[in-house]
């Protein structure tokens, strides 16, 4: 009976310490759930009572006690004349402060508490504010916003230093070392001159943002060790400039090109064609027809005689001399021959 009881009361405390424990864990996890005090806005902007296509573009700030906490670009991932996802926190400082909203040189007429808010519109303190707070608010312009001027910084005298350079352990600048260089923020500001130990040099960066900027000295590229505040209009004659030893640079052995000789083409002969002899064609014999004699006949009735182009006293073709010539006479004579024979018979 008793090692029951003990079993009992050992079980029952076993219970409540599982149960402490995940009641412990519970509040732990709990705990342990981080809040994210921010308020996302978005909705349309109006000028003048209406939506104007000429506000795209620009930058809307929200402010708190004119600090800027977001910004957004109008029209951007939206319509026209309306913003969507303006950030803004977290910032505990800030938490309960009025926002107001800008374009340029307008305020729009609308404002909202940074955090929770009550039915009554007002900021509620002890409101629950775990997760970002989403909410539409339209805002109103009276006029049409202009664009803010930048400020222009003022202009700064420029400063002057001259005094000795002071290479290693040598008081002089070597004699090939003639310019000096200053520089804010690798910027350069200024130039000068170096001459053996003495150096001179104007820093003129423009405006009074450089007051105070460290200024850094070079000399063939090598960096002071001593540096130097800005001040403007300032006047130092015996400032002192630190830098290392001075190694001279290694020359470079300047590389002569040696001309390459341009290789001369060797001559491709061009073969000749083989020449192919054209056939010359062979003339071809002309014929000439000889002419047939044609026969003269002489009517008479004593004795006809008939002769012939063609007689035994040569041809019309003869020349001069022999039986040709004689025929020739005889038939220019025929035609007195005839006429005597005519009148004989008369």
């Amino acid at each position: 009976m008793k090692n029951s009881f003990k079993s009992i009361i050992f079980i029952l405390t076993l219970f409540f310490i599982s149960v402490s424990g995940i009641t412990n864990e519970n509040n732990i996890k709990a705990q342990d759930i981080p809040e994210l005090h921010m308020v996302i806005l978005q909705g349309d902007i109006l000028v003048a009572g209406s939506s104007n296509a000429e506000i795209d573009g620009l930058t809307m700030h929200a402010k708190i006690n004119g600090t800027t906490v977001g910004s957004v670009v109008i029209s951007d991932k939206t319509t026209s004349s309306r913003y969507v996802g303006l950030e803004i926190g977290p910032n505990e400082a800030l938490e309960g402060n009025m926002i107001s909203f800008s374009i340029g040189n307008q305020v729009a007429n609308e404002t909202i508490p940074f955090g929770p808010i009550s039915p009554s519109g007002t900021y509620c303190k002890g409101c629950s504010w775990v997760l970002p707070l989403s909410r539409t608010l339209d805002l109103n312009f009276t006029t049409f916003p202009q664009a803010t001027p930048t400020p222009v910084p003022a202009l700064a005298p420029p400063a002057f230093l001259t005094g000795n350079v002071i290479f290693g352990s040598v008081l002089s600048a070597p004699d090939n070392l003639t310019e000096i260089q200053a520089y804010i923020d690798n910027e350069l500001v200024g130039s000068g001159t170096v001459k053996g130990p003495d150096f001179s040099i104007t820093i003129d960066p423009g405006t009074v943002e450089y007051e105070g900027k460290s200024v850094i000295f070079k000399i063939a590229g090598t960096s002071s060790k001593s540096s130097y505040n800005f001040l403007a209009d300032d006047f130092q004659t015996n400032f002192k400039l630190f830098f290392p030893e001075y190694t001279p640079p290694t020359p470079t052995p300047t590389v002569v090109a040696v001309p390459i000789p341009t290789a001369i083409p060797t001559a491709t002969s061009t073969p000749e064609p083989t020449r192919t002899p054209t056939p010359v064609p062979e003339p071809t014999a002309t014929y000439t027809a000889t002419p047939t004699p044609t026969p003269i006949v002489f009517n008479s009735s004593s004795e006809p005689t008939t002769l012939t182009a063609d007689s035994a006293d040569g041809g019309c073709n003869s020349r001069g001399g022999g039986p040709a010539s004689a025929g020739l006479i005889l038939l220019s004579l025929a035609p007195v021959y005839l006429l005597n024979r005519k009148r004989k018979t008369k």
